[in-house]
């Protein structure tokens, strides 16, 4: 039992180093995504690359936060920086790069869409944006250069949260984190099943598991002690 318990621990948490292996994955799981979209049959499921991605930021953004709690130097300035200056510089050169392709390839419609979109991924919103198209009169998706930042706004919606989340439970209710986050990742499977359409693609609740499986097995391999 005490064993068990001890899984639950967050209070040993430790900065990871540099892990050849999660950046490996991370890599196979943007190329996944990459081949599924350039069409190739041997990549029909490519697309959970993203769920794996989402998978991999749960682990991470975590380990960042509850190592730095523990060793009482987290800070929301600090945190929220350095993800600023991860993604906005990514960001900001795609749709610098795309704005002269979208301006002498697209049609009017296209280009007024593309705008939006722009708009929607900068201030991350853009899973709502395209999710509430309409593309029975859209243009295609495939003309679409940021329908990607779909997942990014999902996971920068999780990095507002998230650390406020963990801040609050680790302040008053510490013991009982990753048992919060285990109803949390049950609760976020179960309302999957309840209803069809396309917000469960591009919606964060519906995602949730994913980002919060990642947290519950970087706090349960932190309190295993496994050789390889």
């Amino acid at each position: 039992m005490k064993k068990l318990l001890n899984l639950f621990d967050i209070s040993n948490i430790k900065r990871i180093s540099f892990r050849n292996d999660i950046n490996g994955l991370r890599a196979i799981a943007v190329m996944a995504v990459v081949f599924y979209h350039a069409e190739f049959s041997l990549f029909k499921g490519g697309w959970l690359g993203v769920d794996v991605f989402f998978v991999i930021s749960g682990y991470l953004i975590s380990n960042i936060i509850i190592s730095e709690l523990n060793s009482k130097t987290f800070s929301f300035k600090s945190f929220y920086k350095r993800r600023a200056k991860r993604i906005l510089p990514a960001l900001f050169s795609i749709i610098l790069i795309t704005i002269p392709f979208a301006y002498f390839l697209m049609s009017p419609k296209a280009m007024e869409e593309y705008i939006s979109s722009i708009f929607a991924s900068v201030f991350f919103f853009a899973n709502f944006h395209f999710q509430n198209l309409d593309f029975y009169v859209s243009e295609s998706a495939k003309v679409m250069p940021l329908l990607h930042t779909w997942s990014l706004a999902i996971e920068e919606q999780f990095y507002i949260i998230f650390p406020v989340f963990t801040v609050l439970i680790y302040r008053y209710l510490k013991k009982y984190f990753t048992a919060l986050i285990l109803i949390m990742t049950v609760v976020s499977i179960y309302i999957n099943t309840l209803i069809d359409g396309v917000y469960k693609f591009y919606q964060l609740h519906f995602r949730a598991w994913e980002l919060l499986l990642g947290v519950l097995v970087m706090i349960f391999s932190s309190n295993l002690s496994i050789k390889h």
